[in-house]
């Protein structure tokens, strides 16, 4: 494996564990406002508008990374 093959695994090894990192961070919110919910209470209209936007940001991400494997699977066959 060439140096630049190398650093093209690592990169991609960094963007999956990153990736692993964002839907914990979204189950554990999910999870979070469902108790929360089942208590009987809500969150703040601001805290529910400050998730929505990290949802919005983790989305486009999440967008970005499946274009980047769709180009290296094309890229592969």
């Amino acid at each position: 494996m060439t140096p630049d093959e190398q650093d093209e695994v690592r990169r991609l090894i960094d963007a999956h564990e990153h990736t692993l990192q964002v839907c914990r961070a979204c189950a554990e919110t999910t999870r979070d406002l469902a108790w929360e919910v089942k208590r009987g209470s809500a969150p703040p209209p601001e805290a529910l508008a400050a998730t929505l936007a990290e949802v919005e940001r983790v989305l486009a991400e999440l967008g970005q990374v499946e274009i980047a494997i769709a180009e290296m699977k094309a890229a592969l066959w």
